[in-house]
C-alpha cells in the first residue's frame, strides 16, 4: 500500500509555519473587523452621560417615588391610518390628568438614527397625541412633563410594537 503526500517533499517546517501565519492571519483580521464594528455602531448605553446619571441616582429614585405616589395610570396606543401616538392618563381616583405639557422622543431600541422629537397636544380631556408616521418593528417611546422651575412631573419609558401592514 502506497501512501502519498500532498506536497513532493512531504510536510516541511516552513509549511506548518505558513499555515499557522495564515490561521491566525484570518482569525486577526476577523476579529477586528467585529471589534471596529461593536465599538462603532452601538454604545450600548441609552443616555447620553450615564456617569452623570449615576451620581444623581438618588434623585432618579426620588423622582420615581413621587410619581409612584402620584398614582397616575396611562394607556399608549398607536394608529396608523391617522398617524398618531395618543396617551391617555388617568389619577388613581380614575379622573383625567389634564393640562400638562409632555414632550417625547420615540426611537428604535438599539439605535438613535431613527429618534424622533414629539410634541404632545390635548386632544381630549385626559388624552394626549403626537403626529408621527411609524414603520414596522420596535420602538421605545419616552415622555416627561416638567414644571416651570424644571422640576420632573411624569416620566413614561414604553416599548411599542407596530406590526406590519397596521
Amino acid at each position: 500500500m502506497k501512501t502519498e503526500s500532498w506536497f513532493a517533499n512531504g510536510i516541511a517546517g516552513r509549511h506548518v509555519l505558513a499555515a499557522l501565519f495564515a490561521f491566525f492571519g484570518v482569525m486577526l483580521i476577523a476579529n477586528g473587523f467585529l471589534v471596529y464594528y461593536a465599538l462603532n455602531t452601538f454604545s450600548g448605553g441609552d443616555r447620553p452621560d450615564p456617569y452623570r446619571s449615576g451620581l444623581q441616582y438618588n434623585e432618579t429614585i426620588d423622582a420615581s417615588e413621587r410619581q409612584a405616589a402620584l398614582g397616575w395610570k396611562e394607556e399608549l396606543a398607536y394608529d396608523a391610518q391617522k398617524g398618531q401616538v395618543t396617551l391617555r392618563l388617568t389619577d388613581s381616583a380614575e379622573a383625567p390628568v389634564v393640562d400638562l405639557d409632555l414632550q417625547g422622543v420615540l426611537g428604535r431600541p438599539a439605535t438613535d438614527r431613527e429618534d424622533q422629537e414629539l410634541t404632545f397636544k390635548e386632544i381630549a380631556v385626559g388624552t394626549y397625541a403626537a403626529d408621527v408616521q411609524l414603520d414596522p418593528g420596535g420602538w421605545v417611546l419616552t415622555v416627561a412633563s416638567r414644571t416651570g422651575d424644571d422640576d420632573l412631573v411624569y416620566r413614561l419609558k414604553r416599548r411599542l410594537f407596530v406590526a406590519d401592514g397596521s
